[in-house]
């Protein structure tokens, strides 16, 4: 079984999606690679899933450069940043994933990094301290977040690269199946990639991840014809609905239908969850398909809700 890693793009061709942000990066890239110059710092936004790490090793192995990976939760303190920015060579990147989650010790570091290509560094204590300034090689900082908002202007403003990434259709999910099951030798026509697109949430990695669950149960079953009652089948088995819909996601509507309308705290009680993971990672499928709807009241199911609930039951 190949790992998520090996289902990445390769190349330019192969990332789907994110258009604007792709033809505008061709275009930085190839002016850097001219002007024999490290890229400019890149800022990546947006929700978990659509592609933002994949574009930033995408970018390092097309300028044919080293790139290194962090998470912000590990960055907190000044020398869990200090010994990768010092270790890097010319040209090289730093990606720091989820950097909203650093330190306000970590930004601090990253501040003149960005501004001056310079880290300050305190040798000894108290009176006896110095500042001392190191420069840094040429490099580039891929930074991405899921939650811009905990990010300060001045620290997105050091970014002369800002890109935002949009959801993704449906079309652009069954050309990263179609792209994703040569990888993994699944055999699948294009009415079946189809149908699986609408179940991943318009979120490539929930489709790859689909997939690679497809497969386990196509090895698995022997199943020599991949056709559309099987796909059907199995996503049933792993209570995967219409729009990528889970279990969970069902049970919150089952509330919802029996309680007419319902407060979020009350919702959290009774699903035995936290209002934070209600909120963003149940409701926002919900919303998007208008299965939900929110009142001053609380969280009310739609008719289209209603409905949806009908055909789940039936199956």
């Amino acid at each position: 079984m190949k790992s998520n890693n090996n289902l990445r793009p390769n190349c330019f061709d192969e990332y789907i999606g994110q258009k604007n942000i792709i033809e505008n990066l061709k275009i930085f890239i190839e002016s850097a690679i001219k002007r024999k110059d490290s890229l400019d710092h890149i800022l990546l936004n947006g929700n978990s899933g659509l592609g933002k790490t994949s574009l930033a090793i995408l970018i390092a192995k097309t300028m044919s450069k080293k790139i290194y990976t962090l998470n912000g939760t590990s960055l907190q303190k000044p020398s869990d940043i200090i010994s990768p920015l010092t270790s890097l060579k010319e040209g090289e990147f730093l990606f720091i994933d989820e950097v909203h989650a650093c330190s306000k010790e970590v930004f601090e570091v990253l501040y003149p990094v960005l501004e001056d290509g310079r880290i300050n560094v305190i040798i000894g204590k108290e009176y006896n301290s110095k500042i001392i300034n190191i420069k840094l090689a040429n490099f580039t900082l891929i930074a991405a977040t899921t939650e811009i908002n905990k990010l300060s202007i001045p620290f997105i403003n050091r970014f002369p690269i800002n890109f935002n990434f949009k959801d993704y259709n449906d079309e652009e999910i069954a050309k990263i199946i179609e792209i994703n099951i040569k990888k993994i030798n699944i055999n699948l026509n294009y009415k079946t990639i189809n149908i699986i697109s609408k179940y991943c949430k318009s979120n490539p990695r929930v489709a790859i991840n689909l997939l690679k669950r497809l497969q386990d149960y196509i090895i698995c079953d022997n199943v020599n014809i991949v056709d559309e009652n099987t796909i059907l089948k199995i996503l049933n088995k792993l209570e995967i609905y219409k729009y990528g819909i889970s279990s969970l996601e069902i049970n919150y509507l089952k509330l919802l239908q029996n309680y007419k309308i319902l407060g979020l705290e009350h919702i959290a009680q009774l699903l035995s969850l936290s209002q934070s993971i209600i909120v963003s990672n149940i409701e926002p499928i919900l919303y998007k398909n208008s299965l939900i709807i929110k009142t001053p009241k609380g969280r009310k199911i739609t008719s289209k809700g209603e409905i949806y609930l009908r055909k789940i039951n039936s199956i």
